[in-house]
């Protein structure tokens, strides 16, 4: 590789010019130009599709090589090997979750163009490898030598695997079947059969007919998706009836693991030509992956080999995932959608590495691999599968293991590429083509120059077999396989909706659409994508300006309070106690933001304290008493944070307060069924109690001056550790942002004009993530913090005149 350069050279680009000029001349070159903008995002020039991305991949090493490394381990299971025992444990639960042999097979069936993506891209991250070998003394990042180890060579595997480990591992494989099964025991011991499956019907919902859409109601037809549930085949049903779920998983002496939750999520707003004004068409994307050092998304422009698009990506994925063309727009929020099913499989007692199916045993397919660990014993494991998927878990002395499958599982390949294409599409038909090959449960997001705008949920359902219940692990004994998959055109979408906009918030696609699976989501009238609604419905179009605006405000919306505190106010304010009315005409003024305007460290309304002890005690009294002691503090939680605590991502509704909201509605309407959550007991005397207890425990702490209460704020921290809680930085590297936001990660903005297309985005801290062996940072690492904490945003550049204007630095490979 020889780099050549234009304009000022950093010290660090100095060294690897002189090391270049060393090395050999290849006989057969490709070129590869490289600019740089003041805020040091790479724009790579080049006519190959291999060199494109040798050009992408030599531009992220040289800004977050080290972040890359631990994410190529995090994801693959090797992080013992340099971090040490502590870590083993974790590396066996990766190798558990995934099949190395089936990725290799997907990669060696890809033609040659797109081969090239990874190979390139894999040979961009080794070539500043090898500039990093010849001048270690500046070139190599603090933390490798910090950490005692070297950065190893890449290869397309593990470009591919840091987007299956960390997008479809993690965002697609959400599961807490097992949890769920444990929850409806428990209820059904506390409350009754009856009672017991009614509450867990309320907490895990299957279809909220009242939860909002993503999709207008009545802009798509529920009926497409007749086909998910068939009959058992003849087969299945001439065998003896298995067990039910319930008494094969309540026969277990199951040890209650804590429950995963995930905090990390993303909101969306896309305004058509009718929304608009100085515009044709905008997309604001705020994709909630938390906040991390070194930034979890890289800002990228591709131009060349049919790509010229700019956007952003989470880190390593050789693509833009957030971002646009000359053309389009696009971008993408978590679609929770259920395509992952759990099987709970029943061992041979004469040989536990046997299962049950279709009447006789069969041998589980087993791989032996060895982690390594640092100043350790190389540890061997043996993990398994079945016919249903990878085992999670293995109890041969319980006789019992579960395995996973995964509508995704054969096709994490085909989703890395079509996500990459997106970017190539040109209008909505060749957009649409790419969405419809993403296999994981990820919405999709369109805008185009014209004005149109589109949504669609990608993913791959399943056809299950009638009596599935999808939230509560089966007997994978065969009755209950897989028939199929749903088609595309099943999938909710739409384009160009009557409302001229398009919102989201991880919110129910469309109606008649299954709810998810996990016990700390679902979809319920109250929830928090009204905030968005509400200020969307409040205008008749928006600039860009106030698009962006609308989105800044709603990150400091409480979310659950417009669900409560009309009714609330109406209540106390109506009561005989002053300190009740007192109360009301607090909340009554309160915008339901959370603010600190006068940077005291304390939000600005005494609302806020109120308004949070009351739900902690509202929570508790309607239904404390019915959830089983292991469970109650899942649906007790007001998910608020404590005063300087760091925000792990978004702030969200909690599933028990959706609960209450609903049970409220039904009461009010006459509508609750065969069970009321209440018991028979007044809401509005429980609304009185409960704010009277807030106000007492408020009084003990922060004294009898109502109007001076404060609640503490949250921060943003932008942590070490990344999002599998693995290091991917020094912790003298951690920075915060004093005030917490509900928004992205980072937000990208496209604005279509008639003279074109304009984007903007912020990226925080910065784009470099790179510490010298003398401990300098690039003059990129946190760079976009201030701007980022002052809600405010910077340019992307498109037109190749714009990025030479804007450029800073200019490197130019031959490889």
């Amino acid at each position: 590789m020889r780099p050549s350069f234009q304009r000022k050279l950093t010290a660090w680009q100095a060294t690897a010019l002189c090391a270049a000029l060393l090395a050999p001349t290849l006989a057969s070159a490709g070129e590869v130009t490289i600019r740089r903008d003041s805020f040091g995002t790479a724009h790579v020039y080049a006519d190959e599709v291999h060199g494109l991305f040798y050009g992408y991949g030599y531009a992220i090493a040289q800004d977050r090589l080290y972040q890359l490394e631990m994410s190529r381990r995090s994801t693959q299971g090797s992080v013992a090997e340099v971090l040490g025992q502590e870590y083993l444990k974790f590396d066996i639960g990766i190798r558990q979750n995934y099949s190395p042999k089936s990725i290799r097979l997907q990669l060696a069936k890809l033609p040659k163009t797109d081969l090239d993506i990874l190979d390139g891209y894999a040979a961009g991250i080794n070539g500043w490898i090898d500039e990093i070998h010849r001048n270690p003394a500046q070139l190599m990042p603090k933390q490798f030598i910090d950490n005692g180890f070297e950065p190893e060579k890449w290869t397309a595997f593990d470009v591919a695997m840091v987007f299956i480990g960390s997008m479809i591992n993690r965002f697609g494989d959400y599961n807490t079947e097992l949890d769920n099964q444990q929850l409806q025991d428990g209820l059904i011991a506390k409350n009754g059969e009856h009672d017991g499956k009614a509450l867990f019907n309320l907490l895990l919902s299957v279809d909220n007919p009242n939860a909002p859409t993503t999709v207008p109601k009545g802009e798509w037809n529920p009926a497409l998706r007749a086909g998910a549930y068939v009959p058992a085949k003849a087969a299945q049903a001439a065998r003896p009836a298995a067990a039910s779920t319930q008494a094969l998983a309540s026969s277990e002496p199951f040890q209650l693991q804590d429950a995963p939750k995930e905090r990390a999520f993303s909101n969306i707003i896309v305004l058509g030509a009718k929304k608009t004004a100085d515009a044709r068409a905008i997309l604001l994307n705020g994709p909630q992956f938390g906040f991390y050092q070194p930034a979890y998304t890289y800002s990228i422009g591709l131009h060349g080999a049919g790509y010229d698009a700019v956007g952003n990506s989470p880190f390593g994925y050789p693509m833009v995932e957030f971002g646009y063309n000359r053309d389009i727009s696009w971008g993408s929020t978590w679609g929770a959608g259920d395509n992952v099913d759990l099987y709970r499989l029943q061992l041979n007692p004469q040989n536990p590495r046997e299962y049950l199916f279709q009447g006789r045993y069969r041998p589980f397919e087993t791989r032996t691999e060895t982690i390594a660990v640092k100043a350790g014993k190389p540890e061997r494991v043996t993990l398994y599968r079945s016919v249903q998927g990878a085992v999670v878990d293995y109890r041969p002395e319980q006789g019992v293991a579960y395995a996973k499958r995964r509508g995704w599982e054969g096709e994490e390949v085909a989703t890395l590429m079509a996500w990459n294409k997106v970017g190539k599409a040109r209008d909505h038909e060749q957009w649409a083509a790419q969405v419809s090959q993403s296999a994981i449960n990820v919405n999709w997001y369109y805008a185009d120059q014209r004005g149109n705008i589109g949504y669609a949920l990608g993913g791959r359902y399943p056809v299950r077999v009638q009596g599935h219940d999808h939230r509560l692990p089966v007997p994978g004994n065969g009755d209950y396989e897989w028939q199929g998959f749903m088609p595309f055109a099943s999938n909710p979408q739409v384009y160009n909706p009557s409302t001229g906009y398009i919102a989201n918030w991880n919110n129910r696609p469309a109606e008649g659409f299954p709810s998810p699976d996990e016990w700390w989501y679902s979809w319920n009238d109250a929830d928090r994508v009204k905030a968005l609604f509400s200020r969307l419905e409040a205008r008749e179009r928006f600039t860009p300006q106030q698009a962006w605006d609308l989105m800044m405000d709603a990150a400091f919306e409480d979310p659950n309070a417009r669900f409560f505190v009309p009714r609330l106010v109406k209540v106390a304010s109506a009561s005989d106690d002053p300190r009740l009315r007192e109360a009301a005409d607090i909340l009554a003024h309160w915008n339901y933001q959370d603010r600190d305007n006068d940077a005291d460290q304390r939000y600005d309304s005494p609302a806020t304290p109120i308004f949070r002890a009351w739900l902690k005690q509202m929570l508790a009294l309607s239904q404390g008493d019915a959830l089983p002691a292991q469970q109650a503090p899942w649906f007790l939680e007001t998910g608020y944070l404590d005063a300087g605590a760091s925000t792990p991502g978004s702030q969200n509704i909690e599933v028990g307060t959706k609960v209450v909201h609903q049970a409220m509605q039904a009461r009010e309407s006459g509508k609750t069924g065969s069970f009321d959550l209440f018991r028979g007991k007044d809401v509005d005397a429980l609304m009185l109690q409960a704010l009277r207890q807030g106000l007492d425990d408020l009084g003990k702490t922060q004294g009898a001056d109502m109007q001076a209460w404060r609640s503490g704020v949250a921060h943003i921290t932008y942590a070490a550790k990344n999002f599998l809680g693995v290091p991917q930085a020094e912790n003298s590297e951690e920075m915060r942002i004093k005030l917490a936001m509900n928004r992205g990660t980072e937000n990208n903005l496209t604005v279509f004009t008639a003279k074109g297309v304009e984007g903007y985005e912020v990226v925080a801290p910065g784009q470099s993530g790179f510490i010298a062996p003398d401990g300098a940072r690039s003059k990129h690492f946190d760079d976009q913090l201030k701007l980022y904490g002052d809600l405010d945003k910077k340019r992307t550049w498109l037109q190749q005149a714009d990025v030479e204007a804007n450029s800073t630095e200019t490197i130019r490979l031959s490889y």
